[in-house]
């Protein structure tokens, strides 16, 4: 089977010159966004002892708590994040309905009494605050070319076992034994 040529093209080929062909733009290479893209993961909820507790005491006393004292916790697991610490903690807010941050304080005067009881292997007790907390994992996408003119999510990494204080004040008191 014979293919003609056009006029223009076996000109050149017979004059020795080159030929250069373009692509046209709907066939080069596809340019996706280079925003990240995060994902959260193992929701849920923990509470984290604070560092406003009472003295220890031995089962069967009743103990009051009374203390003007400042409350305070903060995140573990995120130090990983670096300087995209800020971006995740909005996502993580948006996926638990709750705003959550690197770190909880709060001023107050705390007052509760509770009575420690007998566990076994235990021999003290004491009052604990805990503060709500919310438990993640994070994994990190781009976007990348698949070689058919379309963009798909690629992993960049994933951080586990990451967790953040909630802003609001919301305490649990319990008995901490030891």
């Amino acid at each position: 089977m014979r293919r003609a040529l056009s006029p223009v093209l076996s000109a050149t080929l017979l004059s020795g010159g080159a030929v250069a062909i373009s692509a046209s733009p709907a066939s080069a290479g596809i340019v996706c966004s280079n925003s990240p893209i995060y994902s959260i993961s193992d929701k849920h909820t923990v509470w984290k002892a604070t560092n406003v507790h009472s003295d220890w005491a031995k089962p069967g006393v009743t103990i009051s708590y009374a203390k003007n004292k400042t409350g305070s916790w903060t995140a573990t697991g995120t130090a990983q994040f670096g300087t995209e610490a800020g971006v995740i903690f909005a996502k993580v807010s948006t996926s638990f309905s709750v705003s959550v941050g690197k770190t909880w304080s709060k001023s107050d005067t705390w007052t509760y009494s509770a009575t420690v009881k007998k566990q076994s292997g235990k021999s003290k007790g004491r009052l604990m605050m805990y503060h709500e907390a919310k438990g993640f994992s994070v994994t990190k996408y781009r976007l990348v070319p698949n070689g058919q003119q379309k963009c798909v999510k690629s992993k960049v990494w994933k951080k586990t076992g990451a967790v953040a204080p909630v802003k609001r004040n919301n305490n649990l008191w319990g008995v901490q034994y030891g």
